[in-house]
């Protein structure tokens, strides 16, 4: 904010006299300026000479601008509104379509997960050997090898479909 041409010389300077009396007499300084339109402040109480003080009540300016008004129009309230509305009924259909999306990508990832465990299954039932009635002379017979190749059924629960699994896994 600048500071307006003030006429006291020194920075604690007492003015002599009644004040409204040198305002009237522009304080014997000429200058450019109508001297009516400005106020001189005079010296602060507290001696702090960079301190501006307020030359009218906030409440008692006129507000010619439109932004600067105390309160708004009702149309233009309306008016906000109605674009605050739109505003979130866009970004909740923007926030709809993207679970609708991740949903969508879920299904199908469980839909590939689905036929991959069937096609594994159908692949691993050709070659495979059903054990009969010696299974535990077969079992102590077989090496660590061929341990480890044993495979069981199970049915997954989360796509619902039989599968092979070793035969140690839990």
């Amino acid at each position: 904010m600048t500071r307006k041409e003030n006429p006291i010389t020194t920075v604690n300077q007492y003015i002599h006299g009644d004040i409204t009396k040198l305002v009237e007499t522009g304080f014997g300084v000429t200058t450019n300026k109508k001297s009516n339109t400005e106020v001189p402040n005079g010296r602060n109480a507290s001696g702090r000479n960079w301190k501006v003080r307020a030359q009218k009540r906030a409440s008692s300016l006129v507000t010619s601008n439109p932004q600067n008004a105390k309160s708004k129009t009702w149309e233009r309230k309306a008016n906000e509104k109605k674009l605050r509305l739109a505003i979130k009924e866009k970004t909740d259909e923007m926030k709809e379509e993207r679970r609708q999306a991740a949903i969508a990508k879920k299904e199908r990832r469980l839909e590939n997960q689905k036929r991959r465990m069937e096609n594994e299954f159908k692949v691993a039932s050709r070659s495979a050997q059903v054990l009969g009635k010696n299974v535990d002379m077969k079992l102590k017979a077989m090496s660590k090898k061929q341990l480890r190749q044993i495979k069981k059924t199970r049915i997954n629960t989360k796509t619902g479909t039989v599968e092979y699994v070793g035969a140690y896994t839990k």
